[in-house]
């Protein structure tokens, strides 16, 4: 079985979040259970700063995207744990400083860069003869590839027999995000007035992306379960929840994994002191580590919440923030990491003025710095609006800190929530509230407060979540049985 994952971003070489992770680590899963996976992607040109060795394999090939107009464009691969990359090289579109457009917003051209490149990735497939048994697409960026796979077939192109026996997987990350452009786009990208209608790509008068690849993929995935049929709401659809009715047969859910050696808290070189689940003393270092540098030492035995988030509203930072004066108040210590939306770096620099050695708040994104948050945090707090998968509770789970999360999406699928003595002796591994109010998330972390405050049990949940097995591998197995149907 042969897999092609077609994606805008992968670990090592771009990231901007969770699709990064999943598009570097999944490949090298997949090959371990047998299935035959490269990746196909963008070239960045801030890549070359990184040290990767890539070879230039064809130059100036060249798509045809409409009748007027052909772009051409390199191809380059490199090679990572036996996994190839294939790089779609054309400056540009894509030698920027950003993937998909300044903190000021999206590029205008992103329409045409992603037509550019859903068209262009079939076009290398064929060039380099590598014949596959299934595309797997990820988000927006890749929803045209189906359609022109469509287009291949149903009008007997030429390489229609090079493509016959491909299907195509459609995975949805998050479907907040999902390429609405103006109509004009269908000129560009050749695909013309007859795909503007309902059943097309036509979106309330503009064209939509992700409906493509919604509407004519072979299937259809979200990367949870519980995300997989929350979309079927209008709550949590965003105005596509009809269009994935109509596919309810084809769409399924599949958690996301972290690879386990890459999040290791046994041999994690960036944190203070290293421990495993059968000796946790290194994790009170890591803990002591945090609080001397960034809180009022008196304050060595109170709990410490950690979060990582992006800030925007999607993660529960409004949460966060109208609640902050009740959970510094517990006796709780905040430890806040990331960037966002500008209006929350500046309501959260005011709340850490106000509450200096209680409170400390970074606004960047720090490799080491997240590092030791996860391992020096009794507490991760992810308080989500909604969560397609979420990475960070999983990364907290293998590093012995406590998630307390919203009860939605893969938060509820990976979370086994606890309310009692006896839910911990079953296994339980966090703290979810259903709610999304100040009031239910600072009842979750009463709850917790509890929990913690009694040493033996605190160690079981600890060590209840450290032992559960998150890792790509079953994943994996899961992803083979959908490309094998």
């Amino acid at each position: 079985m042969r897999v092609a994952m077609c994606t805008t971003e992968a670990v090592p070489f771009a990231k901007t979040g969770g699709l990064a992770d999943v598009a570097g680590a999944l490949p090298l899963a997949l090959k371990k259970v047998g299935v035959e996976c490269f990746v196909t992607m963008p070239f960045y040109n801030s890549i070359f700063k990184k040290e990767h060795k890539f070879e230039k394999i064809k130059s100036k090939l060249n798509v045809s995207m409409n009748e007027n107009n052909e772009e051409f464009f390199d191809v380059l691969v490199s090679e990572i744990g036996g996994i190839n990359f294939y790089f779609i090289k054309k400056d540009d579109f894509f030698d920027r400083n950003y993937l998909y457009g300044t903190p000021k917003g999206d590029y205008r051209d992103n329409g045409k860069r992603f037509s550019f490149f859903s068209k262009a990735i079939l076009e290398v497939l064929e060039e380099l003869d590598l014949s596959v048994d299934t595309i797997h697409l990820n988000d927006y960026h890749c929803g045209l590839i189906p359609v022109y796979l469509r287009e291949i077939k149903k009008n007997n192109l030429p390489n229609k027999d090079f493509f016959r026996n491909t299907s195509t997987v459609f995975t949805i990350h998050n479907l907040a995000y999902q390429g609405i452009f103006s109509k004009e786009i269908l000129d560009y990208n050749g695909l013309g007035d007859k795909y503007f209608n309902i059943r097309g790509l036509e979106f309330y008068g503009k064209i939509n992306f992700m409906k493509g690849g919604i509407l004519f993929s072979d299937k259809i995935t979200t990367v949870s379960p519980s995300y997989s049929k929350e979309i079927l709401t209008p709550e949590y659809g965003h105005d596509l929840d009809g269009v994935l009715r109509s596919r309810q047969k084809d769409l399924s859910g599949i958690v996301n994994g972290i690879d386990y050696v890459l999040w290791d808290p046994e041999k994690d070189s960036k944190i203070v002191k290293n421990y495993s689940l059968n000796n946790l003393t290194g994790k009170k270092e890591c803990k002591d580590y945090l609080i001397n540098k960034y809180f009022n030492k008196e304050y060595i035995d109170n709990p410490l919440i950690g979060v990582i988030s992006r800030l925007s509203e999607q993660k529960g930072i409004d949460l966060i923030i109208e609640s902050m004066k009740d959970i510094l108040g517990k006796g709780y210590l905040l430890i806040i990491l990331g960037t966002g939306e500008e209006k929350y770096h500046i309501m959260l620099k005011k709340l850490k003025k106000e509450n200096i050695g209680r409170l400390s708040v970074h606004i960047l994104y720090d490799d080491g710095l997240a590092r030791r948050i996860y391992s020096g945090s009794d507490l991760f707090l992810m308080p989500s609006k909604y969560e397609p998968c979420g990475l960070g509770q999983l990364i907290s789970l293998r590093y012995g800190t406590v998630p307390a999360v919203r009860d939605t999406g893969g938060l509820s699928d990976t979370i086994n929530n606890i309310g009692s003595e006896d839910d911990i002796e079953a296994g339980g591994t966090g703290i979810k509230f259903k709610k999304y109010t100040p009031k239910d998330l600072l009842k979750s972390l009463d709850t917790a407060l509890e929990f913690y405050n009694n040493g033996r049990l605190w160690n079981k949940i600890i060590k209840n979540g450290m032992d559960k097995d998150f890792s790509w591998k079953n994943s994996a197995r899961e992803y083979k049985k959908l490309y094998s149907s």
